[in-house]
């Protein structure tokens, strides 16, 4: 099932948006970038509505016939959006480890991973601090952003809506940090062919806090907080 269409209402809990992509045929992993993506749309859906329309289908897009990994039609329009998770790759190893122990712990720095397990264990459970700037950080994290909006950039040529998950703990006093990078990059003459382009970012602690931002070039800052 390549390509995969699903009606999904705005009123339907999270619980039910599984059920129906699970009952599409959708894997795991399909349904919970299918799950990530309506939840975007569902804290935007005023400014989705006020800038596109009313939204009335959603197509899901597997290999081999994406990207983008889901479409989204309009009364007449169709825009591509793409998703991924902004996670590098030592913060992921660190993440599963705390899983597998059932417990949590320190996360290791953004701009400094853990040389080897040992390393990794010993920042996770507090025997050794995981120091890194906040500057450092910053660098990292424009880097890491810039070839992500660049890799799914490529993959929509003709613009749409870049939808970006991630939990990145930079500075738990400004939740508007990785905004304020990603703002930084789509405006920079390097990023000129971003003006078909939206980016939503999405930090979602649970089911009931969230902290998502909607950027676009040469415009403020959106954000919305529970």
């Amino acid at each position: 099932m390549p390509i995969t269409p699903l009606k999904l209402d705005y009123a339907l809990n999270d619980e039910q948006v599984f059920e129906i992509t699970k009952a599409a045929g959708l894997g795991g992993l399909h349904r919970i970038e299918t799950w990530q993506c309506w939840d975007m749309l569902r804290i935007w859906r005023k400014w989705i509505a006020d800038t596109f329309g009313d939204l009335t289908g959603l197509h899901h897009r597997s290999p081999p016939d994406d990207p983008p990994d889901i479409e989204l039609f309009f009364d007449n329009l169709v825009i591509s959006m793409e998703h991924t998770r902004l996670q590098p790759k030592h913060l992921g190893q660190a993440d599963a480890l705390m899983r597998k122990w059932g417990r949590g712990g320190t996360i290791p720095s953004i701009s400094k991973p853990p040389a080897n397990f040992a390393e990794m264990r010993d920042i996770i459970v507090g025997v050794t601090p995981g120091w890194s700037s906040t500057m450092d950080d910053c660098v990292t994290i424009f880097d890491l952003l810039a070839i992500t909006l660049r890799k799914k950039m490529r993959g929509m040529p003709n613009g749409g809506i870049i939808g970006i998950v991630h939990d990145l703990v930079v500075a738990s006093t400004n939740q508007r940090i990785l905004a304020e990078v990603a703002e930084n990059i789509i405006n920079r003459d390097e990023f000129s062919d971003f003006n078909d382009y939206t980016l939503i970012l999405l930090d979602r602690w649970n089911f009931r806090q969230f902290h998502s931002s909607l950027i676009r070039r040469a415009e403020p800052i959106r954000a919305q907080a529970q």
